[in-house]
């Protein structure tokens, strides 16, 4: 696994960010941050200043500190919210994870699979089981949907004609 410095690199390098713009965006010197990337300041990265470098490069912080979990972080992708924070459109999905995973599968996936996406309720209504649950069903979706487009009963021809009454 690579070390925090490259990914702090490689996320700069993403967003075509200098070092300079880099320090603009975070308040710090363009100096701390190029003695950063150069492993200048050594293995330990200070929490603040780890939180202040992911939030300018919109990554997680867990990613950046650790490698570990997504890189990007979604609700820059695909806003999520609360219930208790409605924006201004009314539409708030009872399961943020759902609204995650739609931001992950929204350019791969038929909008059929997605709008079918949002009208599933889990197992537990009540709770939300997680973004893995979201992806996984919609991948039963998807190959459904391709399994019905392929079927010759509901191809554009057949739909048009009306159904014979059998004998």
């Amino acid at each position: 696994m690579a070390d925090w410095q490259t990914r702090l690199t490689e996320a700069m390098e993403a967003r075509s960010l200098s070092g300079s713009e880099l320090a603009r965006r975070t308040g710090f010197t363009s100096q701390y941050i190029n003695s950063l990337r150069n492993k200048d300041r050594g293995g330990r990265l200070p929490h603040d200043t780890a939180r202040r470098l992911a939030t300018s490069l919109g990554v997680s912080l867990e990613w950046l500190i650790s490698g570990s979990g997504p890189r990007e972080r979604l609700s820059d992708v695909y806003p999520v919210y609360r219930p208790d924070d409605e924006p201004a459109s009314g539409y708030v999905d009872k399961y943020p994870s759902r609204t995650e995973a739609i931001a992950l599968l929204a350019s791969v996936v038929a909008a059929d699979v997605i709008r079918a996406l949002l009208t599933v309720i889990p197992p537990n209504p009540a709770k939300d089981p997680g973004r893995l649950f979201w992806i996984d069903y919609a991948k039963q979706l998807a190959r459904d949907y391709r399994r019905i487009q392929a079927d010759p009963a509901f191809s554009e021809g057949e739909a048009d004609e009306p159904k014979r009454k059998l004998k």
